[in-house]
């Protein structure tokens, strides 16, 4: 952060002006806790929301050979019935990048630092209350028509409010090739990216280790902590190809491995995502996504949510499910949106049932958008 506000400082008078998005709606969430349900047990609770966003964008350049982007983000989302508490939340987000050019036209270095941070509303610090951060060095290297390589190595940090114990810091590395392997005169083109991340993440809590007995059913009680702190090897790999024409139409698959040396806590994630983009006429737009989610856990699973999820953001869910989004252009800056999303759990291995339903309806702002054309 401080490399980009020096070179914003430092940026010369060319460079883009400030891009602005605000974004106000309400929400109907039919599992607003994100509960799984046991038969017999507490039933998932309906509350309708109230959601805003506000995001900042600004790009500039130094020179002939550096450039840099600065990302501001921040947003909130409260619960406007049904005496839910725990779920108002506020939201922080800062991505600053910066790139310049190597020695040669075929390498760039680059550096990044990322922070997301989740404030509860009221003091009560929710399942979804965390900060996560991390700083990245690296190189890209170009090849031509398309083709490219990203190399980067960092350190990532959790901060997990609810429990210091899930907290975890560790070092980062990751590769991502792209190649694009068709164009035609008609400014359609198909894209392959394959990209492999891993990281070790030591956390603050020990581990656990299996107290009971073969073939004994396993409770809560056969978690018993050991003297070691808890170590995990998280590794990813990705692969997705890309097709833009008429219509934006993306196919992703996702293997996730989590090897940790705490019993219950490794487990295989297989993610498999669709998704098309297209317009409908001249001011609508229309974005449709199904993801499929298949996790396996090697022990049996501790019963808590906070194993398997990522704290990408408070709106990602590692579940299976399918969402649509319409948008109308409205003006030049203003546009109107809505969104139904569907989540369900495929994990398997026990009697929980995980179903949520969201509706959306909301205005969004953006300065500099295009003019949509006229109909």
């Amino acid at each position: 952060m401080v490399l980009a506000a020096s070179l914003a400082l430092a940026a010369p008078a060319t460079a883009e002006p400030w891009q602005a998005t605000i974004e106000v709606g309400g929400e109907v969430d039919s599992n607003v806790r994100r509960l799984a349900v046991t038969p017999g047990g507490r039933p998932a609770e309906t509350s309708p929301l109230v959601r805003g966003l506000a995001q900042l964008r600004h790009d500039g350049e130094v020179g002939d050979r550096a450039r840099w982007a600065l990302r501001l983000g921040g947003g909130a989302r409260a619960v406007v019935a049904g005496g839910v508490v725990g779920e108002d939340l506020v939201t922080a987000a800062l991505d600053a990048t910066v790139e310049h050019d190597g020695p040669g036209e075929d390498v760039i270095a680059l550096a990044r630092v990322t922070h997301y941070d989740v404030f509860p509303i009221g003091g009560q610090a929710g399942a979804r209350a965390f900060a996560s951060s991390g700083g990245d060095l690296g190189l890209r290297l170009l090849a031509g028509d398309g083709r490219s390589a990203t190399l980067t190595a960092g350190v990532r940090r959790l901060d997990y409010k609810p429990d210091p114990d899930f907290d975890w810091s560790g070092q980062a590395a990751a590769a991502r090739i792209s190649d694009e392997l068709w164009r035609d005169a008609d400014r359609r083109w198909l894209e392959l990216a394959v990209g492999y991340r891993i990281e070790r993440r030591a956390y603050r809590g020990l581990a656990f280790t299996d107290g009971c007995t073969p073939g004994e059913p396993r409770t809560p009680s056969c978690f018993v902590p050991t003297q070691e702190p808890r170590s995990d090897l998280h590794h990813v790999g990705a692969l997705e190809l890309t097709y833009t024409g008429g219509a934006v139409l993306s196919a992703g698959y996702q293997l996730v491995l989590n090897d940790s040396a705490s019993f219950g806590s490794s487990f295989v994630r297989h993610r498999l995502t669709l998704s098309a983009t297209r317009a409908l006429g001249r001011r609508w737009f229309a974005t449709g996504t199904v993801t499929g989610q298949l996790d396996r856990f090697r022990d049996p699973l501790l019963v808590t949510d906070d194993l398997t999820m990522t704290f990408a953001s408070i709106d990602d869910e590692n579940r299976s499910g399918g969402a649509v989004r319409v948008a109308r252009a409205l003006t030049a800056v203003w546009e109107l949106e809505a969104r139904y999303a569907f989540q369900a759990d495929a994990s398997g291995g026990d009697d929980r049932t995980y179903r949520r339903h969201l509706a959306y309806v909301g205005l969004t702002w953006e300065r500099d958008r295009p003019p949509p054309p006229t109909e």
